[in-house]
């Protein structure tokens, strides 16, 4: 662990293990898989947030080139796939080209109103975009479209599609209803309604999905059926996506967590039984992600990293103010946003709980606060946000290298 050696200035190397020993620390290797995607929110289809093997700027990076999104805020994480990237600037959503880093295509380039959130979710050459009401099959090459999907309500807060590459369904949630489509006609296969508005990104893991309501209803629904096998209450209601969490994860079993509206974060097993609950005290929009056997947790200005297992804190870190900046963990470093980039140890460094040393890796300042981050090929993908009440100036999508 060099990196962290390095930070403990003017301490041998005897003494920087004595010292880890007593203060307690974490070893997870830096990655190296430089070729990996981000096609769908949260990363993949347990919506873990993270690449584990995955390589990316551990030290202050470059700014490798950067477009104006003609928005004061993207409401959608970059979805970053082959040559392309996915922005929902709120305006429209737009088709970048990693190489021009032109507008490759868009949905509604003259709209001036912000009538778009969510990001599209990618599989097989095909981008599923969620516009407002509708769920749009498109090619991701040229934007043409293969299909639609009108739902009754509208596809809210967060990309809820998720396309599974087993059995060629897109699943996907608006208003109170959740259903599953053929992926490639789009014809309806089944629909189940919920107690309750579809929030956030659906969660899948073998036979199941895992929806949430803003209201605090957490449902696993049978992916071939539509049949609800059961459902728990939060009666605080629900402020992220279900992220899943698998053996790998944990010492046992695997299950799922979300994150209450009274700022805690409650870990059901695979059953629906309630195994943990931490408390928090603040969330901001959808801050949780699971990497390296821990749950990290963006609660209004702090940073908090849970062990897996029981949910006890293992460390924290001030992050400033809040924007749209769930953290992403990529290798061995946790990244998020706010009032700047910042990237941390995924251990948090040596010392106990808030009380450390070695934790934090960089933290770099861009014109606005940083929204969203996400991460592809080794390089990062942050959009800026400068708010639609303050004045001049557009939000941008960032490439950092």
């Amino acid at each position: 662990m060099p990196s962290r050696r390095k930070l403990l200035l003017g301490i041998g190397a005897t003494s920087t293990a004595a010292i880890a020993g007593c203060l307690g620390s974490r070893t997870d290797e830096p990655g190296t898989d430089d070729d990996y995607a981000w096609p769908t929110v949260g990363a993949d289809l347990r919506n873990s947030r993270t690449i584990s093997d995955g390589a990316a700027p551990r030290d202050d990076p470059d700014i490798e080139w950067a477009v104006d999104l003609e928005s004061s805020m993207a409401t959608g994480e970059p979805i970053v796939v082959d040559d392309i990237i996915l922005v929902n600037t709120g305006r429209d959503i737009v088709a970048f080209d990693r190489g021009t880093r032109e507008r490759r295509w868009s949905i509604d380039p003259e709209n001036d109103v912000y009538s778009y959130s969510g990001s599209p979710t990618v599989f097989d050459g095909t981008a599923y975009v969620p516009e407002r009401r509708v769920l749009a099959a498109r090619d991701l090459e040229t934007g043409e479209v293969d299909w639609t999907f009108e739902l009754e309500r509208i596809i809210s807060e967060s990309a809820l599609t998720v396309t599974d590459t087993e059995d060629g369904r897109v699943y996907v949630a608006g208003g109170n209803a959740v259903h599953a489509l053929d992926a490639e006609s789009g014809e309806e296969l089944w629909v189940q309604e919920l107690l309750g508005i579809a929030q956030y990104a659906i969660a899948k893991y073998a036979d199941w999905l895992f929806v949430a309501t803003g209201g605090g209803e957490l449902y696993r629904i049978n992916r071939w059926e539509g049949r609800v096998e059961w459902r728990r209450t939060i009666e605080a209601g629900i402020s992220s996506a279900p992220i899943v969490l698998t053996s790998d994860d944990r010492r046992v079993g695997h299950g799922v967590a979300v994150a209450g509206g009274d700022g805690s974060v409650v870990y059901f097993d695979i059953s629906g039984k309630r195994e943990w609950r931490a408390e928090l005290r603040a969330f901001g929009n959808d801050g949780l992600a699971i990497g390296h056997r821990t749950v990290l947790a963006r609660s209004g200005s702090t940073l908090h990293a849970l062990d897996a297992n029981d949910g006890d804190n293992l460390w924290r870190a001030d992050i400033g103010h809040s924007s749209r900046n769930p953290p992403i963990v990529v290798g061995d470093t946790v990244y998020v946003g706010g009032d700047r980039l910042r990237a941390f140890d995924v251990g948090g460094g040596y010392g106990v709980r808030s009380f450390r040393v070695g934790g934090q890796r960089f933290d770099r300042e861009e014109a606005g606060d940083v929204n969203y981050v996400t991460a592809a090929d080794g390089k990062l993908f942050t959009t800026t946000n400068v708010g639609r009440f303050e004045g001049d100036g557009t939000a941008e999508l960032l490439v950092l290298s």
